[in-house]
């Protein structure tokens, strides 16, 4: 930079001045070219984070395709399971009818012989 800039010129009369000010804007410069490389070193970083999360995520949403099958099943289990309990309290009823029917035969049999051996009937 040689030339002397008409805005170092109009801040200052003294050519030394001038020198000065084109110094303190090159450290500026250097400065914001310091800044901007932290920066995209900065965004390199956080695009391989990314493509970690984002592998990471492909690898969540799989998990999640699993669990939603497993869950399916258990689902079907479960129906499967009601099924059989339907099918359990059927036959538990047929028994019961069957049982107390048997015990009221019983009960009425042996009141019978009772009513015989005590020559009531």
């Amino acid at each position: 930079m040689d030339m002397i800039s008409p805005l170092v010129l109009n801040l200052s009369e003294k050519p030394g001045e001038a020198k000065l000010q084109e110094e303190i804007s090159h450290g500026r410069f250097v400065r914001v070219e310091t800044h901007i490389d932290w920066l995209r070193h900065d965004v390199t970083e956080i695009r391989n984070e990314l493509k970690d999360v984002r592998v990471e995520i492909k690898d969540v949403r799989s998990e999640i395709k699993d669990v939603r099958s497993e869950i399916k099943d258990v689902r079907g289990e479960i129906k499967d399971v009601r099924d059989e309990i339907r099918d359990v309290r059927k036959d538990m009823r047929s028994d019961f009818r069957l049982m107390f029917s048997a015990l009221i035969m019983v009960a009425l049999g042996l009141s019978s012989i009772m009513a015989k051996g005590f020559h009531w009937l």
